[in-house]
This record gives structure tokens, sequence and C-alpha cells, in this order.
């Protein structure tokens, strides 16, 4: 056995109670940023960071650019290469009609998640006698 189930929580580093698994929330983001306008990979990921979706960390990148191809896959964003005068080019994405149907989809399925949480802790804090 894995001395790590012995390990206050507080002292994991990653520990999924401190959200470090919320990665399925990077879809309805990185939709929310190009509903705003188009970007390139590396603008997303820093974007997302300044939302602070990551605690504090940096974003996995390759968790980023997995996303975006899903989300390509999908036909929810699309992507095209960008020629710069200097520089190498860069992928530009965009977001779909679909993507954009799709990120509608998103809020009722967060406020589902929302009032879900709500509940959770609600009942966590009622069994732990720590005030509502």
């Amino acid at each position: 056995m894995s001395d790590m189930t012995k390990t206050p929580i507080y002292k994991r580093a990653k520990c999924s109670c401190k959200g470090y698994t919320l990665d399925k929330l990077l879809q309805p983001n990185i939709l929310i940023l190009l509903a705003k306008q188009n970007l390139h990979g590396y603008s997303i990921i820093q974007a997302l960071e300044d939302k602070n979706l990551f605690n504090g960390e940096k974003a996995d990148n390759t968790g980023v650019y997995r996303t975006l191809n899903t989300l390509e896959e999908k036909g929810l964003v699309q992507s095209e290469w960008e020629m710069e005068k200097t520089g190498p080019a860069k992928k530009v994405y965009r977001i779909t009609d679909n993507g954009l149907d799709c990120l509608s989809t998103w809020i009722g399925t967060l406020e589902t998640y929302s009032k879900t949480i709500h509940s959770i802790i609600v009942e966590a804090k009622s069994i732990l006698k720590i005030e509502q």
C-alpha cells in the first residue's frame, strides 16, 4: 500500500479534492474564449491561465492542445494556419456554429453542476458542523 494514503490531503501536491481533475471545464472555457475572438493555441493557454483555472499553476499545454484537437474533431472549432511575415506560422482557432450551440448547452450543464455542487457543500458542512 502506498504511503500516499497516509499523507494529509493538504500536503498532497495535486489531490482531486483541490480541483485538479476539472479538465473537462477546459471545453466550455475554450469555447467562451473563441466565441469572443479567434486565437492561436498559445494565446488560449495564456487566457486560461489568466482565468486561474489551474489553481495558480501553469496550464498543461498538452492537455489544452488535446482538448483543442477534440473540439476540432467534433466540429466545434476550426483552425487554419496563419503565416506571419516574421516568425513561425501559427494555428489560429475559431468557434463554429456547432461550437456556439455546444456552448449554449454547456450553460444548462454548468447550472446543473452548480446546483449539485451547492447541495454537496451544504451536506458536507452539515456533517462537519461548519456554519452555512
